[in-house]
């Protein structure tokens, strides 16, 4: 999206009355997730709320021999900080520094680097996770104290097992000439044949 057509926008939006999370939220819809960060929306926010009535960016009066200062460096940090899915490019485009540099101020200074989320088959609440600890807490108790012992103690686990091997997409990458059809491989479809296995150990 065009950074001035964004900024038009949240101006437009802040004097109907919206608030910058109800700003997001239809952009959101419009453009999809992380497409436009809440902090872009919430930094332009801000300063229209000041008093700002341009959209143009600030003039400039000549950069410095390096713009990978302590002081860009902390507002980086802050941006991650804010939204951990921030791209560099909004980055640059909010503190007026170029792709490279906020580049190495991540990399370099910050000692981060982006990674896909890591899938879990379960998001335990804060009680469940108790109530895992404060069982195994008991088990542990009723072991040293002789009232149980560890050939008592049976536990087991269950996973579903699809009939089909699906390829992951480097597993499925093939040579092939030029002018030719790509390979096909036929995604998995819900109700595609399983079967559960159940594994108990005693």
């Amino acid at each position: 999206m065009n950074k001035l057509c964004l900024r038009s926008y949240i101006k437009s939006r802040l004097l109907l009355g919206l608030t910058t999370t109800q700003i997001h939220e239809e952009l959101t819809t419009a453009y999809g997730q992380g497409v436009v960060a809440y902090c872009t929306i919430a930094h332009w926010a801000h300063r229209f709320s000041s008093g700002r009535e341009s959209l143009d960016d600030d003039p400039r009066n000549g950069r410095p021999l390096s713009v990978i200062t302590q002081q860009n460096i902390e507002a980086v940090k802050d941006l991650v900080n804010d939204d951990p899915h921030i791209s560099i490019d909004y980055i640059a485009d909010m503190l007026d520094i170029s792709h490279g540099n906020v580049d190495t101020i991540l990399k370099q200074h910050l000692n981060l680097k982006k990674v896909s989320s890591k899938w879990i088959p379960h998001k335990l609440t804060s009680a469940q996770q108790q109530r895992r600890v404060d069982i195994c807490i008991e088990n542990l108790q009723k072991i040293e104290s002789g009232a149980w012992k560890l050939c008592d103690i049976v536990t087991g686990d269950e996973s579903w097992f699809y009939h089909r091997k699906i390829k992951s997409k480097q597993e499925s990458k093939a040579w092939i000439a030029q002018g030719t059809s790509p390979p096909t491989e036929v995604r998995r479809q819900k109700f595609e044949e399983k079967t559960m296995f159940v594994i108990i150990f005693s």
